[in-house]
């Protein structure tokens, strides 16, 4: 039974009422107070828990970038992790990261942090429609941003399309170089997208170690404004074919505006993104060319800082399936990575097993031609016998009778001279 407070009445006349507060206090029980307690607590824990979940926005993101099976069973993987506004993160070590092949954990190998070369090419389109509203001043602008940020090591080259791809600098470490083929771009004639970026795949192709082909462009591959048909003399579908083969991710930036279908303004962010994911890579897009250097200096110090990891694959088997790789990074969310086991006869890893292999398919090809000749020889007649010359009539001498040899000269009975009719 709560207790009855009366109120009291004041000498001016008028009740006073206590604040709710303090009359709560008054009427709950010590049993109700320490209910109300554990209330408290609870919401005190529930706040706490949310704490670190509100943090987790601010996580790192991790992205597999390369993937370089060249050496199967052991696998290289080239691995970008940034943080708030997309600044490299620095520092980890091997044991921040966590990597599954096919879900089966793998154990690190060798692990680089930071400071790995790397090799670019950077495909620029130069079409007529990059001389509009400062696209290829852009363009050129943020290429010699990206040159600008090489490091002793790095190598970079240069290809610029138009009509057609044209390779303006190989891979090289020459700055100078690299600035006078960027310099004296212009934009001119139509886009040849798909075949540059096979010209710049071959540049990559035999190319060790970290690699990339960074492609721009400010619309599609066609002949000219109005007339969609593709210049190129290679597919979409083969140029991406010839980026998987050669293991080269292509980072595709989009330069326009993405809500125009015009051919001037207009960029089809379809293909552009299709050639990205197929090929590994990623897609980015640049409403603006006042954009574009901050956005390649970007991509620079994002290779920069990549982490080098190898493994060893938990299935060496030389099957030919497609393998899926996880990464996570210092608490990162899980970034995707797959290859193609490609090495079914691998005579550089395994010559003993390239041999074994390739024997069967020897014998394969050799016993036809051996059934084959000895069936044709059994088929074939057996040989004539060789024609005899009749045999010459016996002679004898004219003298005596008795018979003379052949090719004598004299005749071994009577000594008479053979005459010469007689010896033919």
């Amino acid at each position: 039974m709560w207790p009855f407070f009366a109120p009291k009445l004041p000498p001016h006349g008028w009740i006073e009422i206590a604040p709710p507060i303090v009359l709560a206090a008054a009427i709950v029980s010590r049993h109700e107070v320490e209910q109300m307690k554990r209330v408290l607590l609870v919401g005190a824990l529930l706040l706490a828990s949310a704490a670190p979940a509100a943090a987790q926005g601010q996580q790192p993101e991790a992205r597999v970038t390369q993937v370089d099976t060249a050496s199967y069973p052991d696998i290289t993987l080239y691995v970008s992790v940034t943080g708030a506004g997309g600044a490299p993160v620095g520092g980890l070590t091997a044991s921040d990261f966590r990597i599954t092949e096919d879900g089966q954990p793998v154990t690190i190998g060798d692990f680089a942090g930071g400071g790995e070369p790397f090799t670019a090419v950077l495909a620029i389109d130069r079409s007529g429609s990059m001389a509009q509203a400062g696209k290829m001043d852009g363009a050129k602008e943020a290429a010699l941003a990206f040159v600008g940020q090489m490091r002793q090591g790095d190598m970079a080259g240069v290809v610029a399309f138009d009509d057609a791809p044209r390779l303006l600098a190989s891979p090289t470490r020459s700055v100078a170089t690299l600035r006078s083929s960027i310099e004296g771009l212009e934009a001119q004639g139509s886009t040849a997208l798909y075949d540059s970026i096979v010209v710049g795949v071959q540049q990559l192709a035999s190319v060790s170690g970290r690699r990339a082909l960074i492609l721009l462009t400010d619309g599609r591959d066609q002949i000219n404004m109005g007339d969609p048909t593709p210049i190129s003399e290679h597919t979409l579908a083969q140029a991406i074919q010839v980026a998987q083969q050669a293991g080269v991710a292509i980072q595709v930036i989009g330069l326009g505006d993405r809500s125009s279908d015009d051919d001037v303004t207009g960029i089809d962010e379809g293909v552009l993104q299709q050639i990205a994911s197929a090929t590994g890579g990623q897609y980015i897009y640049a409403p603006s060319a006042g954009e574009l250097a901050t956005l390649y200096r970007s991509l620079a110090a994002s290779m920069q800082a990549e982490y080098r990891i190898t493994y060893r694959s938990p299935r060496p088997t030389f099957d030919g399936t497609r393998r899926d790789i996880r990464v996570q990074a210092a608490g990162s969310g899980a970034a995707g990575g797959s290859y193609l086991e490609q090495h079914l006869i691998h005579v550089r890893s395994s010559p003993a097993l390239a041999l074994l292999l390739l024997l069967p398919i020897l014998g394969l090809l050799v016993a036809p031609r051996l059934v084959r000749g000895r069936v044709r020889r059994k088929e074939q007649p057996a040989p004539a016998a060789p024609q005899l010359a009749p045999p010459d009539p016996p002679r004898f001498c004219d003298q005596c009778g008795k018979p003379l040899r052949p090719g004598v000269k004299f005749c071994a009975g009577c000594g008479s001279r053979v005459p010469t009719e007689a010896l033919r």
